[in-house]
């Protein structure tokens, strides 16, 4: 039987211990500071981001990963003898990444599938779980980069943001929108669908509230439609355990599942996204 890998772009914010369970390999988008070059998740933490923009108001940019660091990559996988790689890409419309992944496979005459995700963060990460299944089914990596590609219309996904002070020193929000929002303590939900982030609904309050009202509005928003088998819970470092777990119980209330997984965002979007960002990523029966 053909041995075959799943991997995917560290945008999947994939706990360890999810990547290891399944054996998923991470390929490390950039996060850069001027001449500073970080690997996502490999020598930068979230923290240190927020820490240095307290500290000195800085924020960095990101990178794709090159067609050279994906041959390197893919090449290293296939070394350790596995037959075939489906790879979870960064969604192409918000990242180079998908179309430098395909470069690379290209290049290789053993079978490499790079699936282009449509979505970012834990969505990616529903996806890969997903291709491990179809893997340990006895799928061939050709089967499940098709299954994958038809799922992604059926990932659901998005964030509640606590402020917009990121977004707008990254030149994604306008001055007025940030006057606006903080002066009527307003915490916008950003929606991910067909490869796009759009606004949605706002909220208005304390982030406890409103983040509870947000879960219940999704819950509710998609109803019995919900695939009940596994639902993320998807926070950026700085909330507590104490309160991952209140938002948890609270998640539990609202529908029952096989599994609630929380897990922390990464680098890019706690970059882009801010502290206090707070999401809930479930697939459609």
């Amino acid at each position: 039987m053909s041995r075959i890998i799943i991997t995917a772009d560290s945008t999947a914010d994939i706990p360890a211990e999810i990547a290891q369970k399944y054996n998923i390999r991470i390929s490390p988008l950039h996060v850069l500071y001027d001449d500073e070059d970080y690997a996502d998740g490999v020598d930068i933490t979230p923290e240190y981001i927020i820490e240095r923009y307290e500290d000195r108001n800085q924020l960095p940019s990101t990178s794709a990963v090159t067609p050279e660091e994906y041959r390197l990559f893919f090449k290293q996988i296939l070394r350790e003898g596995y037959d075939e790689i489906v790879h979870i890409a960064f969604c192409s419309d918000m990242s180079s990444t998908y179309q430098n992944a395909v470069i690379a496979a290209g290049e290789f005459d053993e079978k490499i599938y790079v699936v282009d995700s449509r979505c970012l963060s834990v969505g990616m990460m529903l996806l890969a779980i997903r291709a491990c299944e179809f893997r340990d089914m006895g799928f061939s990596g050709e089967r499940i980069a098709d299954i994958v590609k038809d799922l992604t219309e059926r990932n659901i996904g998005g964030f509640l943001l606590s402020q917009l002070e990121f977004l707008h020193k990254g030149g994604r929000c306008s001055s007025v929108s940030l006057l606006g929002a903080n002066l009527l303590n307003i915490k916008p939900s950003i929606v991910v669908k067909d490869g796009a982030m759009s606004v949605a609904k706002k909220y208005r309050g304390k982030d406890e509230m409103c983040r509870l009202k947000y879960m219940k509005d999704r819950i509710a928003e998609y109803e019995d439609r919900i695939d009940t088998s596994r639902i993320v819970l998807h926070t950026t470092c700085d909330l507590t355990d104490k309160e991952r777990k209140m938002y948890k119980k609270e998640l539990k209330k609202l529908i029952k599942c096989d599994e609630i997984i929380v897990s922390t965002a990464g680098c890019v979007i706690t970059s882009h996204c801010g502290p206090g960002t707070f999401s809930l990523f479930f697939m459609l029966k």
